[in-house]
Parts: C-alpha cells; structure tokens; sequence
C-alpha cells in the first residue's frame, strides 16, 4: 500500500514510491473526487505501523569547526589541528574535543556523522536551507522546513502547535535569502510558532499567548463560534473540500484560550536545580522548554543556538576583529560548555522521563570551516566537511559514521549528503520514505525527500 497524507492507495506487486513517481501522477485519475478531497484534508501518515516518535533539533547557526569539536585531528599540522586536544569517550576509539567532558560520558547514546559535505557555496544561507529543507535554493519553488513537514503530516497531540521554533527565527546571517525554517507551499497553518523571547530572562512571558488589549474571553469566544459558522456556510456550499483550509485561526484561539498551553511555556514549575543542570542561559533553559513542549503534545522542536552571527558570541569563528570576532577563547570559555551541558542535561531528562526512545535530537549546522587556521587565528565558511549528529529515538548510539581525511578536508569515506541526514531523521520519526508520500504544491503527491536513510543508524 502507498500512503499519501492518511489515504492508502493499492499498489500493483513490485510497485514502490519510485515507480509511482515515474509513472507521474495521471495515476492519481482512478481516485474519486471524494477520495482526492480526502487526501487534500489528509493531516496525518499512517501510523498503524511504526510508532509515531518527536523530534527536537538544535540548530548551531554560525557553525562549530568540526575539527576543534567532534572531528578532530591531532595529528595534523599545528595550524590545521587547531587548540583543542581531543579527550577518550566511553566508547571506545572514538574521541571529541576536551571541552566536551560530559558529552563524552554518554557516547555510547550519540552517532556522529563524520562526512557531511555539499558543494553549492559557503553562505550560511545555502547551509541552512540545506539542513532545514534537504533542498538546494530554488526560488521558485521553495521547499518547506523539516518542521512543517511533520506538522502537515502529523499534527499536534493537543492543543500546542506541532512545530515550534525557540527561541526565535535566524535573523540575519549576511545575505538576503531563506533560512529554510518557512512553511512554503504547506501554508501558514504549519509555519513554525515562534517564541520571540528569552526564556532565561527573570521575567520572561509568551506574549503571543495573552489575548489582544480590550479582547475579553467572551469576545473571543463569540469571534472563534463566529468563524466557524462560516466554515459551516462553506463547506455546504462549495463545492471543493474545505476541510484541509488553514487551521491558523483555530491554533491562535486554541493558544489564547488553553490554561494548560500557557502552563507548558512555564519554567517556574521547574526546580531550579534541573534549571541550573539546563544552564541558566538562552539556548539552556530553551532546551529545557523544548523537553516542556514534547511532553505536553507538540512534534518538533527548533533551539536556534543564536539567531544572528554579527556582533555577538557564537560558532562562527572568523576572529575578524570586527562583527565576526569568535575566537578559540570563546569556543572554550562559552560555547563548548554552554552545549555540553545543556544537551547532555536535554539527554538525561528525556530518559529520566521515559521520552528518549520515542524523541530524535538532531544535533545540525550548516557546514564545517577551513581545516587550515586563517591569519586571524580563526576558521572561515567550510562546506566540503562537518559533523552533525543524532541521539535517542531508537537510533543506534556509540558510533561513528563516515570519516574525514587526515586534515579533515574532505570525507574519506561514507560521504554523506543533507538529504540523507533528512531522510534518516524522518524514518527515524517513523515514516516510511518507500510506502509514504506528503501532499505538495497543487497538492500532487511528492517524495519527502530524494534521498536514502542512513541505514547503519537503525541496525
């Protein structure tokens, strides 16, 4: 059987999504319009097969040097290898950067992926979009986030949207193009819910969650009766299905009404001994609103590590004196610590709670930077080689796949593309890429990705 959205469809014996995309979609003509208005409205893969998991990504915008992190060379030349020494795991052969102790005590949970590489420029941008999307830039068809994706296809488990975005959007990173974090053709009913705030403030709120000035609760909800009367009206006279419209306005009411939606945005209710194990910084405590928001309902989860590159402490260590100014010491004395602790804090609570085997953390960036150390001290834009990596949701921990050559220039073996990181994380999320199709632009049936899992993290 072929799935699109939650409509099954027969398949003749031998039949996979391959052929049916090359026999086109003149295949799709034997459906009954009732059929086809069921598959526009379908919000949801089958899930009578694989368990529906969650995802949180963290997103390191500016990109960490893999070879001062988690592909290191110390046998390399001094001005390829870099400040760091690398430090044993508890698994063993493998090591990481020194600045990753606790990391490193929980290996035998992580699968790195040594031998990311892509070809199509050094922006962060086109990185971005790559790992967000799993598509190269083509502006006139821009491909929906990996987040819409899975909220257009699963949906919420209650009232919290089912793809949100902590704590903001990427901002400004040096060009003008996406980030690869919209909805595109899904519609702004899965466009991520944005926090736009810094949940480590004292006085942090949800402003999106309180109702408008003068907007009593029985306004509200005389607005909400309102609109759906009208859809009532709709549906019954129209007749094209109605059924998959936008769900925005009904999420907006849903958030402004719910008690327990505002609860889950909350971390007073945390001790604040797991908040300080989190990190009281930006990035920390939204990780630990991350762990908040999938137990409470939602599907994926975003922690943009920064949304800016320009003028702040982050990843992307140019140590150009000016804008772009990280250097080692910040990777050191910031950065390394401020990630170690709060992943391995996100790792330890997931499984405390039971939540790990049914939640994916995608660790991901858009690119690696220059094995050679430039004259500044620092390492520029570098997409022919990068680490990124994978924890929980039953994907095999404690190894390594694909590796660099010896001055981490470019992948040695097992090269791995972004499409593939996608696809591993939607199989991973439980769909079946070979019998699951995603409705896309027109609503035609489309592929989720053009690319194959990496099967050694399911073995």
């Amino acid at each position: 059987m072929l799935s699109i959205g939650n409509v099954k469809l027969p398949l003749c014996s031998g039949m996979n999504r391959r052929s049916f995309m090359q026999v086109g979609t003149t295949a799709m003509g034997g459906l009954s319009l009732a059929n086809w208005n069921q598959l526009q409205a379908a919000g949801a893969v089958n899930d009578s097969g694989k368990k529906i998991k969650n995802c949180i990504t963290l997103f390191l915008v500016g990109s960490p040097g893999h070879l001062d992190t988690w592909d290191m060379k110390p046998d390399a030349p001094e001005d390829i290898r870099g400040a760091f020494k690398p430090i044993a795991t508890n698994v063993n052969g493998i090591q990481i950067c020194e600045h990753f102790p606790l990391m490193a005590r929980m290996m035998d949970k992580v699968a790195l992926v040594r031998s990311l590489h892509h070809n199509t420029g050094a922006s962060h941008e086109n990185g971005q979009r790559w790992m967000m999307t799993g598509h190269d830039f083509n502006p006139a068809n821009p491909q929906p986030f990996i987040g819409s994706v899975i909220s257009r296809m699963y949906g919420s488990r209650g009232n919290l949207p089912a793809n949100i975005l902590l704590p903001a959007k990427i901002g400004n990173t040096g060009t003008a193009t996406p980030h690869g974090q919209e909805s595109a053709y899904l519609g702004s009913a899965h466009e991520p819910f944005v926090l736009n705030g810094d949940p480590a403030l004292p006085d942090f709120k949800v402003n999106n969650l309180e109702p408008p000035a003068g907007q009593t609760e029985f306004r509200i909800d005389s607005r909400r009766k309102l609109l759906s009367q009208l859809d009532d009206i709709q549906r019954r006279t129209e007749t094209s299905s109605t059924v998959a419209r936008d769900t925005a306005y009904a999420r907006a009411f849903n958030l402004l009404t719910s008690p327990e939606t505002k609860k889950a945005f909350d971390l007073s209710q945390e001790t604040d001994k797991l908040r300080d194990r989190y990190g009281r910084n930006t990035f920390g405590q939204s990780c630990l609103m991350a762990r908040r928001l999938i137990e409470r309902g939602s599907r994926f989860i975003t922690v943009n590590h920064f949304d800016t590159v320009f003028g702040i402490t982050c990843w992307d260590m140019h140590a150009n004196g000016s804008s772009l100014d990280n250097t080692y010491a910040d990777y050191e004395r910031h950065l390394c610590p401020q990630f170690d602790l709060a992943l391995t804090a996100l790792v330890e609570d997931l499984e405390s709670r039971g939540l790990l085997d049914e939640t994916v953390i995608a660790v991901f960036s858009e690119f690696g930077r220059t094995p050679k150390i430039n004259n500044r001290g620092g390492r520029d834009h570098y997409p022919s080689a990068w680490t990124n990596f994978f924890v929980g949701g039953g994907i095999k921990g404690g190894q390594v796949i694909g590796s660099t050559d010896k001055i981490g220039a470019a992948p040695h073996d097992r090269p791995i593309l972004p499409p593939q990181m996608l696809a591993t994380l939607y199989t991973a999320l439980g769909i079946d890429l070979e019998t699951t199709m995603m409705p896309g632009p027109g609503n035609r049936p489309v592929r989720f990705i053009e690319a194959e899992p990496i099967h050694e993290l399911f073995g």
